[in-house]
């Protein structure tokens, strides 16, 4: 018995040596696969590899900044971006012209750049910013190319291409029923990249960055002067089965270098914009009307006092601002109850704060369009039924603020409140004008839409309160406005 206990044992024993051997063989196997992928790759892509500086031109359609920013959320709409970019990779510079068609003819025409010793954003149109420019700071081209490189599969490919781990940090599998092959790639424990292959012929279809949880998935391979990319890009994020973004490439050039002349702000910018200290003041601009603002004036509310009542406009674009908002307001009026909330229009930016309204019974007044999103809104889903909404009508008059409704192509329906007492309106993107005063060289439709009907109702006016940078719109500059190109 003990001979044959030591003799079983022998045999499990070679058995186990036999198995451990042979995974070893496997694993050896696997990991050289890999490494043979990885060379394919990178002699695949070796006509790419020195590229360090191109410019590229690609338009692409767009959910509206993947929120709820549509003009009717019963039918959500894509709006085209223009881009053109030029960028040096080892000098760390580029120069970004991004320009974005909106509904109703409002044009984003935006820029941006880095070069040795500044990265500033601006506007050649002057919606928002006017003259003034931000600091993006040193950091910038590095977050610029974390996207822009995704829009062109060679360069999606580099960090990949560009791991010196490749057994210790790349795993391969294969389907066989898709032809394809897939690397995973663990760049670090917060981020792991997939990248799958089609193997016949050998092309990047999708990139998983599961950490951003985001997904490209490249089509419509081309080869111009030399050198194949993908045509089409499909951006998913967060997990949505509809693209954010669909993107189409529509020209890639080698260059020396990015045009000097686009790494310096025009002639005449200025000044800076410096960050606001999120200090919000209330101050008294008509008799029981109070403008509340923080040092940037980027974003604008009212609120009106009557008797012990207070009602609010504009002051729900975000959580953190409706709390700061109502807290600043019972600081200053502790004897008064704030009972109403006016919403102009159902977009993420006017809304997405109403959930604090709701939790202290405070009223929202807004259209029957506008309550009808509202209603609809996913973020407001689990907790709707505690809103209370009372709808406000065209023309209708409560407790000295009068509310009339407009169709427009920023928003289907999109109302703004007249003070007649103090002839102060109040208003959220009809008219959009930046902190000094510049003009837009384009404005959209219904911002003359609005001002048509201002003047056909003839509105006596001292005073236009934006809900976005400028509180302090007179009628000279509205009338310029009315005038520049539609």
């Amino acid at each position: 018995m003990l001979k044959l206990f030591k003799k079983t044992r022998h045999i499990t024993f070679a058995i186990n040596v036999a198995m451990v051997s042979f995974s070893l063989l496997a694993a050896s196997a696997w990991a050289g696969e890999t490494e043979d992928f990885v060379e394919k790759l990178k002699a695949h892509y070796q006509p790419t590899r020195s590229i360090n500086a191109f410019s590229f031109s690609y338009h692409f359609l767009n959910k509206q900044y993947r929120s709820h920013d549509y003009w009717d959320y019963q039918a959500p709409n894509r709006v085209l971006s223009v881009r053109m970019v030029e960028v040096d990779m080892a000098k760390k510079h580029f120069y970004d012209n991004d320009i974005l068609y909106s509904p109703g003819g409002q044009i984003l025409d935006r820029a941006q750049y880095q070069n040795d010793t500044e990265s500033y954003y601006y506007e050649k149109n002057g919606n928002f910013l006017g003259k003034r420019y931000l600091n993006r700071g040193m950091g910038n081209f590095d977050r610029f190319m974390s996207f822009m490189a995704m829009n062109i599969d060679f360069l999606a490919v580099r960090p990949l291409l560009d791991e010196t781990d490749i057994s210790g940090k790349v795993t391969l599998a294969h389907d066989t029923q898709s032809n394809t092959t897939t690397l995973t790639h663990k760049v670090s424990e917060e981020s792991i990249i997939d990248y799958q292959f089609s193997n016949e012929p050998l092309q990047l279809l999708k990139l998983h960055n599961k950490s951003r949880q985001a997904i490209y998935v490249y089509d419509d391979y081309q080869t111009t002067r030399g050198l194949t990319f993908a045509r089409s890009v499909n951006k998913y994020y967060n997990g949505d089965p509809v693209p954010a973004y669909i993107s189409f490439n529509d020209r890639f050039d080698i260059i020396e270098h990015v045009d000097t002349s686009k790494l310096k702000l025009p002639a005449g910018y200025g000044p800076e914009i410096k960050r606001g200290d999120g200090v919000l003041t209330a101050t008294e601009i008509a008799k029981d009307l109070f403008l509340v603002t923080d040092a940037s004036a980027w974003r604008n509310s009212l609120f009106k006092v009557n008797g012990d009542k207070i009602m609010v406009f504009g002051a729900s674009g975000s959580p953190a601002q409706a709390k700061k908002t109502t807290a600043l307001i019972r600081e200053q009026f502790p004897e008064k109850a704030i009972t109403a909330i006016h919403v102009t229009h159902p977009q993420t930016p006017d809304i997405a704060g109403l959930n604090v309204y709701a939790e202290q019974g405070i009223e929202i007044l807004a259209d029957n369009y506008t309550i009808a999103a509202i209603k609809a809104f996913p973020s407001f889903a689990e907790n709707i039924d505690s809103f209370k909404f009372r709808t406000i009508e065209h023309e209708q008059v409560i407790d000295g603020a009068s509310f009339y409704i407009l169709e427009s192509m920023h928003a289907k329906r999109q109302s703004f409140v007249y003070f007649k007492d103090s002839e102060i309106i109040f208003q959220a993107n009809f008219l959009n004008i930046a902190f000094d005063n510049t003009i837009p060289k384009v404005i959209p439709n219904y911002t003359r839409t609005f001002i048509d009907f201002v003047r056909s109702k003839q509105l006596k006016l001292k005073r236009i309160v934006g809900n976005y940078k400028n509180n302090n719109i007179s009628v000279e500059v509205m009338n310029k406005t009315y005038n520049a190109m539609m």
